[in-house]
Order: structure tokens, then sequence, then C-alpha cells
């Protein structure tokens, strides 16, 4: 395992970002490694010789400097002297109006490289996409993704994903009971990065209580300041309850007491503030199939057992939508520029998740089932009369290799454990 910093694919997507005369704009959780990030571009700037200014509007002394954007300039100029500088600003959030701010700043034309963090709550309050639109570049830090995570713990890491990949899947099909405890820790504690790296049980459930708390109080609570804060936790904790599962606002709206309105904003806040990801149906045929309805997914699973009020514990084997919200994270790593979609008819037929090669477009099913027999269902039967996919993938949880191919019609349907993403050659083919 390599020190305490974790090689993260931002890391190296923002280091090849830095000469480019954008904004580089950062947004993602509290606690998810902003401005871990953030120091160690700094440091590593400051290692060969270039000019850095590091910011942070958490800090009093930090704020006096941004009253106005010559103001800043002046502070750079005078800390660094002639020529350019990257200057990394944390914690953006705080500043009001933070997105017409950088757009001014952008538009003094310094020379200067400008490097930022917000939280979730960023978006939500300053209106930051359209005064930035063509002056900057949005990247997204998330918890740890299972192929960082493992990455990290065998020292694996490296600048390009594909290599990394391959080579935490050919390390996890060697070494079967380390792939089983990587698995089990990393589905039931999740990624974020002070959790990863807490080294007992007791101390990542400590950790991830900080975060749920922080969330609740600090981003909802001050920053955002949602009215009937409670109805908004009972909905956190009520869609825990039921990840992967159709949102139904009225009988939402009926259990909390609010308005379905107000569940609509609520869920809007949730996904803006990257607790839960909004999963939308995929339809060809409005008659037949479901396409207004959606499904939600939590953005890491250690928050997922907070807000179910469970302790995680490396000796649980998740079950049901928990262990398809595993799921839906392994997908989400491979970056499609479509979202993943779910597949229902109006008759009952489901398929957990549809991916769109970004290549040629073709649909991609992918089932979650808990263990691997072999077989597959009507419903996945049913969307390949419909739609006739090239292949189609089954994850399965339990710890086997993957399992031998099927096939119906013309679809290539293959078995996989959790810790294979579904094969990146096939699916930009």
């Amino acid at each position: 395992m390599a020190g305490n910093f974790i090689y993260r694919r931002l890391y190296f997507h923002l280091k090849a970002h830095l000469e480019s005369s954008e904004i580089s704009l950062i947004l993602g959780p509290r606690q998810s490694g902003k401005t871990t990030i953030l120091e160690k571009l700094r440091d590593d700037l400051q290692n060969t010789g270039k000019q850095t200014v590091f910011l942070n509007l958490d800090i009093i002394e930090d704020r006096q400097w941004f009253s106005s954007q010559h103001a800043l300039i002046e502070l750079v100029e005078r800390r660094i002297g002639p020529g350019r500088a990257v200057v990394f600003i944390d914690e953006i959030s705080r500043l009001e109006n933070a997105g017409l701010f950088l757009k001014g700043l952008y538009d003094l034309k310094s020379g200067h490289k400008f490097v930022v963090t917000g939280s979730g709550s960023l978006e939500l309050k300053s209106n930051i996409i359209e005064p930035l639109t063509g002056r900057k570049q949005t990247f997204y830090c998330y918890p740890l993704s299972f192929t960082e995570f493992v990455a990290y713990k065998l020292g694996l890491e490296t600048a390009d994903f594909d290599e990394e990949y391959s080579k935490v899947t050919r390390e996890l099909a060697t070494q079967p009971l380390k792939r089983q405890r990587l698995v089990d820790e990393y589905v039931n504690f999740g990624g974020y990065p002070g959790v990863v790296l807490a080294q007992t049980e007791e101390e990542k459930n400590r950790i991830l209580r900080e975060v749920y708390l922080s969330y609740l109080e600090k981003d909802i609570g001050l920053l955002l300041h949602v009215e009937k804060e409670q109805a908004f936790g009972n909905l956190v904790k009520i869609l825990a309850s039921q990840t992967g599962n159709l949102i139904n606002r009225a009988e939402l709206s009926a259990t909390l007491g609010v308005s379905e309105k107000t569940v609509e904003r609520y869920l809007y806040l949730l996904e803006k503030t990257f607790v839960i990801d909004v999963v939308r149906p995929f339809y060809r045929n409005a008659r037949k199939e479901l396409v207004k309805s959606p499904k939600i997914y939590f953005v890491d699973l250690g928050f997922l057992y907070m807000a179910q009020g469970v302790l995680p514990t490396i000796q649980r084997r998740p079950v049901g939508n928990v262990f398809e919200n595993a799921c839906y994270l392994r997908i989400k790593e491979l970056d499609f520029v479509r979202p993943a979609q779910f597949w229902r008819t109006k008759s009952g037929a489901e398929v957990d998740f549809v991916v769109v090669s970004p290549r040629t477009g073709n649909l991609i099913p992918v089932e979650v089932k808990m263990s691997s027999k072999g077989t597959f269902g009507k419903s996945l039967i049913s969307f390949i009369r419909a739609y006739q996919p090239e292949v189609g993938y089954i994850y399965f949880q339990s710890g086997e290799e993957k399992g031998s191919g099927k096939t119906y019609g013309k679809t290539d349907i293959k078995f996989m454990p959790y810790h294979y993403l579904p094969e990146k050659v096939v699916m930009y083919e």
C-alpha cells in the first residue's frame, strides 16, 4: 500500500489540465478528497520550482482577499512577484455569487491559472454554471471507486485507468481470499478517503457517522437553509431503505407530511449535493414502457448504511437492493457519456440497468443476481426480444470467477462476479 495519498483518476486529470487557461472547477461531497488533491498538486508544482498560491475560504484571514477580483490578483502578485502562478482556491462555496466572481477573475486575463473547489451546495447557491460557460472545465470528486480502492490497497495506482483496471483485475483473479476481503470492505464501508485510510472498523464507523451528520447539519441545515430538516432527514432514511426502488412521490409526500413539490425539491437537493444519483427509465415505446418514474442509488455505500441506521461491518454480505446499488457504482466507473438507465415495461418486465456503447450506440442490458446459477429470467428475454442487443451481462455476488457465457438468439450473455467491470473492450466495440 502506498503512503497516505491516494492517487486517483481525478488527480491525473487535474494535473493534465494545469496548463489550460480554463478554470479547473472541482465539485463533490464533503470529505471526498478535494482539498487533499489540491494540496498534492501544489506540492508537486512547488517541487518543480513553479509558483503557487493556496487560499482556503474556510479560513477567515483568507476571505478578506475576495472583496474584489483586483484585490485577489494584487495579493497573488505580491506573494509571487512577476510571472505565472497556479492559484488554488479551496471552498469557494463560502463566497456569495461565486460564479460571477470567478467569471470576472477569468476575464481579467491575468495569466494565472485558477484551480477551485466547491461542495455540492455551490451550484445550488451560486448559479455557477452559466456565468462560467466557456471559461471552466468541471471535474467531479466522488468517493473512491472500487477500482481506485483496490489499486490503492494493493499499490497498483497508475495514471491510465485501463492499465490500472487491468492490473487490479489480474491481481484479484489470482488471490481469492484477498479479493473477498477487499470486496467485503468496500461494499460495506464505501470509498470516502478517510474511511479507506482508517485501520479499524470502529474508526471507519466514526468517520462515516461524522460525514453523515456533517452533511445533514452543515450542507442542509446551515448552507442550504432547508426548512423542515426532520422531514428531509427522514426522506434520506426512507430512500436508504428503498435504494434501487421506483420513486413514488405521492407516497413519500404522505409519509413525510410535506407536499409533492417539497419532495421533488428535496430529491433535487440530494442529487446536487452528491448523496444520490437519480437513474431514469430507458424507453423507445411510450405505450408499453415506463417513461417517468425514476430510481435512486446512493453515491457511497458506507453513507447508505449510515442513513439506514446500520453500522457497517466487514462480516456482512450485502443483500438485495444494497448489492444492486454496489453494482450500479461499478457500472458508473465506466463514465459513459450517457448515464446508466433501467428498463421496465408496464406489464412488469424489468432489467436493472441499460447502458449505451459510446462508440456504436449498441444497447447493453445488465442484470444483478445474488448468485451465479447460469440462468436468466423472462425480463431479460423480453428486453432481448425487443432490442436484440449483441451482448448482455449478469452480475452476481458470490466469489466465483467468471461463469460460462450463454446465448439467447444472437445475444451473448456473460456471467461475472462483482469485482469485474463489464468488459470495456466489448462495451466499446
